[in-house]
């Protein structure tokens, strides 16, 4: 699974450039912990919390990722199956931001006020935000066009 910018497609990559330069300049420090992804990797994604831990770590072998454990599979992290639900960040027009804590990646509370902040930089530069989902919010997501 790529973090890096250089694999998104434009203008998804430029604006994001843009949107964390911005962060930077604001001092909010963060960390692009996902842009593209596999077929692979997505499903091995969407078993994470559906499937049992083996299944889900039999799928992440296939996709070349670590094996999961246990207390992390007790929850989902994607609502896109990556075949009949695709997502954006298979076709390099999404990355996942979140915020550092001691040079160590964080997934606060929905109620961190860091993810609004991250968002506004993001929303100003055109991409769609993931914490605005109502079904399934995905507060480190943010995607361009369809």
């Amino acid at each position: 699974m790529s973090r890096a910018l250089s694999d998104l497609k434009e203008p998804a990559r430029s604006r994001a450039e843009e949107a964390l330069a911005e962060l930077r300049r604001l001092g909010v420090r963060v960390s692009v912990v996902s842009t593209l992804r596999t077929t692979e990797e997505q499903q091995a994604l969407f078993a994470q919390g559906r499937k049992d831990l083996a299944e889900v770590n039999r799928l992440r072998a296939i996709a070349g990722l670590g094996t999961l454990p246990e207390k992390e599979n007790r929850y989902t992290v994607t609502n896109a199956d990556g075949i009949q639900n695709r997502s954006r960040h298979q076709s390099g027009k999404a990355l996942d931001v979140v915020p550092l804590e001691g040079g160590r990646a964080v997934w606060p509370p929905a109620t961190d006020p860091r993810w609004q902040v991250i968002a506004n930089v993001f929303k100003a530069r055109g991409f769609a935000w993931g914490g605005d989902w109502k079904d399934y919010p995905d507060y480190p997501h943010y995607q361009l066009g369809s």
